[in-house]
This record gives structure tokens, sequence and C-alpha cells, in this order.
């Protein structure tokens, strides 16, 4: 199958980047040969070709690969948004409810889920301060997590929460309390007496 859709992207790029070279020698070919560029600035026009022969040839010489970079990123933002699709779990998606996995609510379209085997990678939640990250993100995913065969005393999830700031373990407890799992909670503090 990956075979399959690299020579369907590989056809698909060979074909519209030579369309879209056509179209540009069409267009550029004879600024490209001509020996005459005029620009006209201030009170002395002056023909780059002859006055600065050099940098007219670098500029032809940048103009293909840049040219051809250009069409071949272009080709590929086109084929991406054309033929490849975007594979997103929603609810209605879920194979086995009593699997463990977190929902993240989204209130413009369906809700997105992160399967347990995406559970063991890395997170970044990124805000400015007050942004809501913790009531919108770290509160949803610990009551999530908290909730998670609660009832089932062989099957309940461990978590060690780090609180550095010292706030977030007033919302820890109001859900151990809801899901009944006051004597699973170990609160360990470090207090100074001085």
């Amino acid at each position: 199958m990956f075979v399959d859709t690299f020579k369907r992207r590989l056809l698909f790029n060979f074909a519209l980047l030579f369309a879209i070279l056509f179209a540009y020698y069409l267009i550029f070919h004879e600024i490209y040969i001509s020996d005459t560029v005029i620009f006209s600035f201030a009170v002395h026009p002056f023909n780059l070709c002859e006055k600065y022969p050099e940098l007219w040839y670098y500029i032809k010489l940048i103009y293909i690969p840049t040219t051809v970079l250009s069409s071949l990123i272009c080709i590929n933002i086109v084929y991406s948004s054309l033929f490849t699709k975007k594979k997103i779990k929603t609810n209605a998606t879920i194979d086995n409810p009593s699997d463990l996995y977190l929902t993240i609510h989204n209130y413009s379209v369906n809700n997105l889920i992160i399967p347990e085997s995406g559970l063991y990678q890395n997170f970044l939640i990124t805000g400015t301060i007050g942004s809501g990250k913790t009531s919108s993100v770290m509160y949803p995913f610990t009551r999530q997590l908290i909730q998670y065969n609660h009832t089932n005393p062989e099957n309940k999830l461990g978590m060690l929460i780090l609180d550095v700031k010292g706030n977030y373990y007033t919302q820890v407890k109001k859900y151990v309390k809801f899901y009944n799992r006051d004597d699973d909670l170990i609160v360990i503090e470090l207090r100074s007496e001085t």
C-alpha cells in the first residue's frame, strides 16, 4: 500500500510539475534569454544585463532551482489536501467503552479520543498565564483517569501527581471524593516549621 501511495504521489508530482514548468517557460522564456533588462530608476535608466552581467547570470541561475522547489512544495500541499485522509477517532468509533482512553471535548467538531497507546506518549499543553490550561485540560484529564474503573478494586488506575503550585490537589480531592476513592488518596506534603 505504501508503494502504491508513493507511486501515485510521484506521478502526481511529475505531471503537475511538468505542467507548471511548461507554463513558466511560456511566460518567462523571453525574459530568461533576454540580454536587455532595463531598470528605469531615478534619472538614469540602466540595462541590468550590461551593467551587472554577473548579477543577471546569478539571478537566472537561482531562478530555475527555486522555481522547481517552490512548485514541488505547492504541489505536495495540494496533493496532501486532496488525497490524504485525516484519521481522527470520535466518540462514535470507540471500539470498547471499557478500554482506557481520554476524551478531548471539542465544541466545534466531534470530540477527539486519545487511545491508551497515545497515553504513553508526551503531551504539550501551551497557553499564556490564565488561558485555562489547568481548568480546560488538566482537570478533565485527571477526572477521566480517576473515574476509570473506579468501581473495580482490582483494576483501578494508580497515578502520581506532582503539584508544584499547591492548588491542584484540592481539585483531585474533589474527584476522589466524587468517585468514592478516598482510601486510594495519599497526600505527601513537605512543610518546613521554623
